[in-house]
Parts: C-alpha cells; structure tokens; sequence
C-alpha cells in the first residue's frame, strides 16, 4: 500500500485563469501570467483588466489597470451590468487581471481585444463607452447613472 500522496489534477484549470487564453498561450508557447486579484495587478505596471461574458466568447472591456479607480466590488457590479446588456449570462461572465503589455492583443471571441494605454470597449458595448469608463475611473456606481 502506497502512502505516497496523490499528484494534483493537472487538467483542472486555476480560478484565476482564463481556460482559453491559457490553451491559446500554451499552443504558442508563450507564458501567461494570471493575477488572483485587482490588488495583486496593481503591483505590476504591465497588468490588465478583462471583462468577458459567453465564457470568453465576447471580451466586453480590456483596461490597463493604471485606469482602473475604483474598487474590486465594483468591476464585478461593473462586469454584472455589462454582461446584462448583451448575454446576461451571469454564470458565463468572469473578470481576469493578467499582465499583458500595451500593444498585445486579448484573444477572445467576437475579435478578441487589445490592450491599449486607454480603456478599450467592444464595438458592441459603444453607447456605453463614457459609463464604463467612468465607473472604471470610479467616479461613477453604475452605467445606469
């Protein structure tokens, strides 16, 4: 009988992490780095914010996180409205912080993204632009206001 202790699953995919963008890192053989939280992106000049709806298949909002003001609560308040707008598929929405320099694209559905030194905002979510980025900038609670 053995008492070595069983190796963890590699298949599982970190909470943290994006299952495409990993797959997608991987197949290149680039690296991915994933950050668990807003606080922990904001140690690195190179961090991004991702807002994604459609389990990655529409990518609603990419920012530096220079441009992200306002609090953790509020990106996920931000993520649940914008998500409304065009999926609302709650259980389908996530927010990932990942270092990705300006200039790098985001790949995702719908086009993917890129990281620009501004807030980028899908085609689709335009009428909302100036709301998103002033919740972001935390000025504003919701696009709403």
């Amino acid at each position: 009988m053995s008492t070595k202790k069983p190796e963890p699953d590699q298949s599982e995919l970190p909470e943290n992490e994006s299952g495409l963008r990993r797959l997608v890192a991987d197949a290149n053989g680039d690296e991915y780095s994933a950050l668990r939280s807003l606080s922990e992106a904001r140690a690195f000049k190179d961090s991004t914010v991702i807002l994604e709806g459609d389990y990655g298949g529409q990518i609603y909002v990419v920012a530096p996180v220079g441009c992200v003001k306002c609090n953790e609560a509020r990106l996920y308040s931000l993520l649940a409205e914008v998500d409304a707008t065009q999926w609302d598929d709650p259980e389908g929405a996530s927010i990932f912080f990942e270092r990705r320099p300006v200039g790098t694209g985001v790949p995702g559905g719908m086009g993917g993204a890129v990281v620009r030194q501004s807030v980028w905002v899908h085609e689709r979510l335009q009428a909302h632009r100036v709301a998103i980025t002033t919740v972001l900038a935390g000025e504003s609670e919701s696009i709403h206001q």
